[in-house]
């Protein structure tokens, strides 16, 4: 009775995870640069779509009040505008819908004389950003793996006692 229930409800997880793409849809994520005068990045949810309008601080180093604040355009990219200080750090924070928050440390560039290559730079973040936070196949079936690894051990910890109460 017991491995029968366990059965069906691992049946249950998985058809819940696999018919709920929009189970996850709310996690925020968000990357930013700074290159000494312009703080921009980009915020979005984890199904791709961009965090629109969404309110973010600017926080430095050693400062408990934010320095900025403000919202993101349609895209979910900001642009902020950001005195330097001298060995400074700054972290954004950028809070979405349904109270979810995310907190990140924008990555210091050398600052360039062409606009072209911060906004080359800006997109190779965007796609790499995308790539890390990214479901991939090989960890959904390898998480499936570990349930079935799991539920094995405890079949075979069962057939041992229930062998040993026969002898």
């Amino acid at each position: 009775m017991k491995i029968r229930f366990f059965f069906t409800a691992l049946l249950t997880a998985i058809f819940t995870a696999f018919y709920l793409p929009n189970a996850n849809a709310h996690a925020l994520h968000v990357f930013a640069q700074y290159d000494g005068q312009i703080l921009s990045g980009k915020s979005y949810y984890s199904d791709m779509t961009p965090a629109a309008a969404t309110y973010l601080e600017v926080f430095r180093s050693g400062i408990e009040e934010p320095i900025l604040t403000g919202k993101t355009d349609a895209l979910g990219a900001f642009n902020i505008v950001v005195p330097d200080v001298a060995n400074t750090v700054l972290k954004v924070v950028v809070e979405g819908e349904e109270g979810h928050k995310v907190s990140v440390v924008a990555d210091r560039m050398v600052s360039s004389t062409t606009h072209n290559s911060g906004e080359n730079f800006m997109l190779l973040r965007e796609d790499i950003a995308h790539l890390k936070n990214k479901i991939y196949w090989h960890d959904i079936l390898g998480g499936i793996g570990y349930i079935v690894g799991i539920a094995g051990l405890i079949a075979w910890l069962n057939a041992r006692k229930m062998k040993q109460g026969f002898k």
